[in-house]
């Protein structure tokens, strides 16, 4: 399967090369393991890219934010809890679908409107995949990547409602298949547990 002749076409050229470096570090294999993430190939993409460590359905850690995100949305992300980053009526589907990814495996694209307490929105496309933790043989990590669409609005703090939902989220086949995005969806997810 040729990935990159298979993403969607509206992806941005940032969200392309993060794709073309990530399947490269496969090595002819479904998922790269952890050791194989080489941050000198990111290259300027590092500063915008998140490492998701999935512990369990309710704690996702967010082992690694770059500047960029940081710019972007005013806070510090690292350490934190991912689920806690989305309203509490969000928070069991935002899991399951991050689990999902991790379970099928796929990749993963949605956009975000970035709401500055400035004024201002910033859409920004956010483009996800999986990793293996070193010999393991399920996905427990996601990797990250966010792209600006438009130039941020000055150094202002986002409002953190403005990240919590995103809109237009499209698995990614890689090699093994889609999840559904409808129906039993927390069924899949349970398998990363």
């Amino acid at each position: 399967m040729d990935l990159l002749a298979s993403l969607p076409t509206p992806l941005t050229g940032p969200s392309r090369r993060f794709f073309a470096i990530w399947d490269s570090w496969r090595d002819g294999k479904l998922l790269p393991e952890r050791r194989r993430l080489d941050t000198d190939s990111l290259g300027d993409l590092l500063t915008r890219c998140l490492l998701l460590g999935i512990r369990g359905r309710d704690e996702v850690t967010i082992c690694f934010a770059g500047s960029t995100v940081h710019d972007l949305l005013g806070t510090e992300l690292s350490g934190r809890n991912y689920l806690d980053l989305t309203t509490p009526q969000n928070r069991a589907r935002r899991a399951a679908l991050l689990l999902a990814e991790a379970a099928q495996p796929c990749a993963a694209v949605i956009y975000y409107w970035l709401d500055g307490k400035a004024g201002g929105l910033t859409p920004v496309e956010l483009v996800s995949a999986p990793l293996l933790a070193d010999g393991a043989t399920q996905a427990t990590l996601i990797l990250a990547c966010a792209t600006p669409l438009t130039s941020p609005p000055g150094q202002s703090k986002v409002k953190p409602e403005s990240y919590a939902e995103g809109e237009g989220l499209r698995f990614i086949d890689i090699g093994a298949g889609i999840p559904p995005l409808t129906g039993n969806l927390h069924l899949l997810a349970q398998r990363v547990q």
